[in-house]
């Protein structure tokens, strides 16, 4: 696989901040939970959890784990990882054994998405009334409400999706679009806790060509994960899922019953 000259920069850099060259990279493993093997070291890694988790294996026996939120460029570093041929360790190519997949959507009311709705038009109205005035300092307000409603809006499209499941492709829809992935074009599927308990859990995944893409799924139930996960699985997808379904969020100490 090939690399733009962009990806690899980015690649290198990430690399050069933590120390770390290429010759030293045994593997890695990606979009999987971060638990050190030894704690006795103060000075050792925590465990970490959540979306865009890069673990580089080193060929002195140690490890190092990053976090690779989506301005950290994760598909630069993985496909510049995979055209070096660096062996990624948790992928595990899938073949698909369902002969045919039932429609099903997973969908569930949040009354997050309903606040953020109110908010942004609640800020919309009150910028079209505050340019609409006759005194001059009007437009002061008014753009500060349009940058609001627009925050809002932006949140709903994209803090608030749900998964459809079909014979031939995962479907991500929020509001106003719908995003097709053919299941042949996925190679892996992770769902996991948010590190942000207001969006409490997310779905990360890897394309036919290692970029990634990382999604706020807070309109499907967590009860539903691991069932979405195993369906996945029988269409050939290497799909996970980090979660317990009877935690809200990752330190939540409420055990359903």
């Amino acid at each position: 696989m090939e690399v733009t000259v962009k990806e690899q920069k980015r690649a290198e850099q990430l690399l050069q901040s933590q120390h770390i060259g290429l010759h030293q990279i045994q593997s890695f493993s990606f979009m999987k939970r971060y638990h050190p093997a030894s704690r006795k070291s103060k000075s050792a890694d925590k465990d970490k959890y959540g979306p865009g988790i890069l673990t580089l294996h080193l060929k002195e026996g140690k490890e190092k784990a990053i976090y690779l939120p989506p301005f950290r460029h994760p598909s630069s570093v993985i496909r510049f990882l995979v055209s070096k041929e660096i062996p990624f360790d948790n992928y595990m190519p899938r073949e698909r054994t369902a002969a045919e997949l039932s429609v099903e959507t997973y969908q569930r009311p949040s009354l997050y998405m309903f606040w953020f709705f109110v908010l942004f038009l609640m800020f919309l109205i009150l910028g079209y009334y505050s340019i609409s005035g006759s005194v001059w300092w009007g437009f002061i307000p008014a753009i500060i409400s349009f940058g609001l409603s627009l925050f809002f809006i932006s949140m709903l499209m994209t803090r608030f999706c749900y998964l459809t499941l079909t014979n031939d492709a995962l479907l991500v829809h929020s509001v106003g679009r719908t995003i097709r992935y053919p299941y042949e074009d996925l190679r892996k599927v992770n769902f996991d806790f948010a590190r942000e308990q207001n969006f409490t859990h997310v779905m990360e995944l890897l394309d036919k060509d290692y970029r990634y893409r990382l999604f706020y799924i807070g309109r499907v139930s967590r009860k539903k994960l691991n069932e979405i996960a195993e369906r996945l699985q029988e269409t050939g997808v290497d799909a996970t899922c980090s979660l317990n379904d009877s935690k809200r969020f990752y330190q939540d100490t409420y055990v359903n019953h």
